[in-house]
């Protein structure tokens, strides 16, 4: 791509990338909290949807190519190792909002410290400080092995698409961590919105399989993703202390356990998925 070309596409993404990044930001999450009436146009950042960003940059930069005259599907893929890079620094830059004690990006409370990055230590006085699980600091480095993962499959037709699945599977885990989400009643928004798109892409894969492919062929993927769906809504339950097992709470270590076995099983069907 020429010089100019190439600076006029950066420049056109980076202003629609703000403008539309935040307008999905501030829209995802007034209509998922819609039920407690909010207000439609406010900044705060506790009232902002990390995804709804993704989805306003992916737009902004779908139409930039658009405006330009340039493939859609080509520019988003050029996009994606460095789209996933944006997303780590955010969630990064997350961190610099816990230090203000908001409690957005980290998850439980820790009654010993380990070490950063696991832990984050909010500094009171001289004499008092408390340590919270580094859930940002969990996000920003999957996010970091999305963008490695992009830059290795640079050939791959679908290099985008795979992006944002790898981003969004490990969500999954990260948000059932986090001491503040998006919450609809009792479901985390975000994280059945990364779930839905993982799903998704599994069918999706399913209904582009050509030739004579029987129906378990076609879509064992995405019977795999409801099942691990399953396993996700029962360790919620189970972390809320609704499961029991001889009267007594699962240890939490197991139950992110089973959620990251299933979380690699979804990504094992992603590569399967892929098949022919």
């Amino acid at each position: 791509m020429p010089a100019g070309r190439a600076a006029a596409l950066s420049g056109l993404t980076l202003v629609l990338g703000i403008l539309l990044g935040i307008a999905g930001a501030r829209l995802v999450w007034f209509l998922c909290r819609i039920n407690t009436h909010p207000a439609l146009f406010s900044l705060k950042y506790d009232e902002l949807s990390y995804y709804g960003g993704v989805a306003g940059v992916t737009l902004a930069v779908w139409l930039s190519a658009k405006i330009l005259g340039l493939g859609g599907r080509e520019t988003l893929n050029r996009f994606a190792p460095m789209g996933a890079f944006m997303a780590a620094m955010v969630r990064f830059a997350e961190g610099f909002l816990a230090m203000e004690k908001v409690m957005l990006g980290v998850g439980a409370w820790m009654e010993e410290g380990i070490f950063f990055p696991v832990t984050v230590e909010f500094v009171y006085d001289e004499s008092y400080s408390e340590f919270y699980l580094a859930v940002f600091m969990f996000e920003g480095l999957f996010s970091l092995v999305a963008m490695v993962l992009s830059l290795y499959h640079k050939n791959d037709r679908d290099r985008f698409l795979r992006t944002m699945y790898y981003l969004c599977l490990p969500q999954i885990f990260c948000e059932s961590l986090r001491a503040m989400s998006i919450k609809w009643l009792f479901v985390r928004s975000e994280q059945l919105f990364c779930y839905l798109f993982c799903e998704g892409v599994l069918v999706w894969h399913g209904f582009r399989k050509k030739g004579n492919c029987s129906f378990l062929r076609r879509f064992s993927p995405a019977l795999v993703g409801l099942l691990v769906c399953g396993l996700v809504i029962a360790a919620e339950f189970a972390l809320d202390g609704k499961i029991l097992i001889n009267g007594e709470m699962i240890p939490k270590w197991v139950t992110y356990g089973f959620v990251l076995a299933g979380l690699a099983a979804m990504a094992i069907a992603e590569h399967k998925a892929r098949e022919p």
